[in-house]
């Protein structure tokens, strides 16, 4: 999964997105720190400079002390305190109040000066307007200021002053606002510990957030990438689709991304030229067995009558057997390399009949004891298997497997034959003692003029097409052919039929 593009794609996206909310969660959680410490002091004052107007008995600023803690939404009401200060004695201070903190040591601000020479207002500014002929002269007005009921003594004349500072106390942080008016002092403090336990629940509250937002991110790009890596995939189809009769296919251009416009170009142009080098390999392929099977029969014609005319057991006649030899191995060559360029062009054509194949593998074992009497020969195939199939080219892929298996066996070894009729169809194996070792990669045997030794010496008959021509037949038969995995100093071929 790790070597997946498109995994490592959703991968990077939810990465890059967990960063982004990362940088932004933390910038904004700061920001929401510093502005909910400055509304807190803000309240702070408000509050503080609102109680210094009046003066109030101990159980009164008890209940004030509750109510301010309800109105700043403290769920722990020691985490507000309050202290009442006349400026020589402390009127009242609550039971937690810091201690660090004793109210006459606070840096209380100095209370607003009355300026006792100020000006009057001009006489035009609070003199009626003068009445008319007839108009009654209004009631005098109450200059008097107005006091609310409880107030112990009249409301200072001058606006309160207030101040807001930070202390710590141990290790406690206090936020306090000071406010004086008059003879009134009132100290209002709150502990940082409530903002800080806000801010925990908006960090756990982004905590539990982030993973789903993530996955989210994650399956988004997941899908966004299988959509935007569609042209691949096609061209990964294409790809495992091509085959000889198949190099005429295009990927149409319309409708995909530009950025992908550019590689299907270059692949269909890539197809093309594969096509005519292609068409231009297998015309030469065919051409060239097709031209040489004329004049090969006519000089091995005339060898065979050069052989007779010439003396017998002469030396003569011996090279004549020796090129004649060399000449049918030619035309061997050139009738296999004009079967596998049909093979390959799809023009393989098929006289399909009724072939008992159970016959044909008891005829093939009686020709492999005349050919190899030093090999023992096993046989376990059951009567009656008949297939639909080209009974020469079939034989002919039979023969191909008892020629390999009789070549490349050892000295006193043996070959054995095996078929099973099954539901897809029926399997033949071939299997043989051999002193080859079998390649890391059994494909080999299949490659085009690989001989199984290694050595490639001519002792051995062959040109290495064998197998392939072998192969080319069963597929055009809608089989396979195969080998298959076995022992040490044994090596089995397998011929599925359908």
């Amino acid at each position: 999964m790790i070597h997946s593009f498109r995994f490592r794609l959703a991968l990077l996206a939810s990465l890059l997105t967990g960063a982004a909310l990362l940088a932004f969660g933390g910038g904004a959680w700061a920001l929401l720190r510093v502005q909910r410490l400055d509304r807190l002091d803000a309240d702070l004052r408000a509050h503080a400079e609102r109680e210094t107007g009046r003066r109030r008995d101990r159980e009164e600023w008890q209940r004030i002390e509750a109510r301010l803690a309800v109105d700043l939404g403290f769920s722990d009401p020691r985490a507000l305190a309050l202290a009442v200060h006349d400026g020589r004695d402390t009127d009242y201070r609550s039971l937690h109040w810091p201690a660090g903190f004793a109210p006459a040591a606070l840096p209380w601000p100095a209370p607003a000066r009355r300026d006792a020479a100020a000006a009057p207002p001009e006489a035009t500014s609070d003199q009626p307007p003068p009445r008319q002929r007839g108009e009654r002269e209004p009631p005098p007005r109450d200059e008097r200021p107005r006091r609310e009921p409880g107030d112990d003594a009249p409301a200072p004349a001058e606006r309160p002053r207030v101040v807001s500072m930070t202390r710590r106390d141990g290790e406690q942080t206090w936020h306090v606002a000071l406010a004086v008016a008059g003879g009134n002092r009132v100290a209002v403090a709150a502990d940082e510990q409530v903002v800080a336990a806000e801010m925990a629940e908006v960090r756990r509250a982004f905590a539990w957030a982030l993973p789903p937002v993530l996955l989210l991110v994650g399956f988004g790009a997941w899908l966004f990438s299988a959509r935007a890596l569609r042209p691949l995939k096609t061209l990964t189809a294409v790809s495992r689709e091509l085959g000889a009769a198949a190099l005429d296919q295009r990927i149409p251009v319309a409708g995909e991304d530009a950025e992908f416009v550019e590689l299907i170009d270059v692949f269909n142009h890539m197809l093309a030229r594969l096509e005519r080098s292609f068409q231009h390999a297998q015309r030469f392929s065919a051409d060239a067995a097709h031209e040489l099977k004329t004049p090969l029969a006519i000089l091995q014609g005339q060898l065979e009558r050069a052989i007779q005319s010439a003396e017998a057991g002469s030396a003569l006649q011996a090279q004549l057997a020796d090129i004649l030899d060399e000449v049918r191995r030619l035309s061997s060559i050139s009738g296999k390399l004009l079967l596998l360029s049909r093979a390959d062009a799809g023009r393989l054509r098929l006289q399909r009949e009724a072939v008992d194949l159970s016959a044909a593998l008891a005829e093939l074992l009686e020709d492999a004891r005349l050919l190899a009497p030093h090999l023992q020969f096993r046989a376990n195939v059951p009567a009656g298997l008949v297939v639909q199939a080209d009974g020469a080219l079939l034989q002919q892929v039979l023969h191909n497997l008892l020629s390999n298996a009789i070549k490349y066996n050892t000295e006193k070894g043996w070959i054995q034959f095996e078929a099973v009729l099954g539901a897809e169809g029926v399997t033949v194996w071939v299997s043989n003692a051999s002193h080859q070792p079998v390649p890391a990669d059994p494909e080999q045997w299949f490659l085009r003029f690989v001989r199984g030794d290694l050595a490639r010496n001519r002792a051995v008959d062959g040109v290495g097409l064998g197998l392939s021509v072998a192969r080319e037949i069963a597929r055009a038969h809608g089989g396979e052919l195969r080998c298959v995995p076995r022992p040490a100093g044994e090596v089995c071929f397998e011929l599925q039929l359908r």
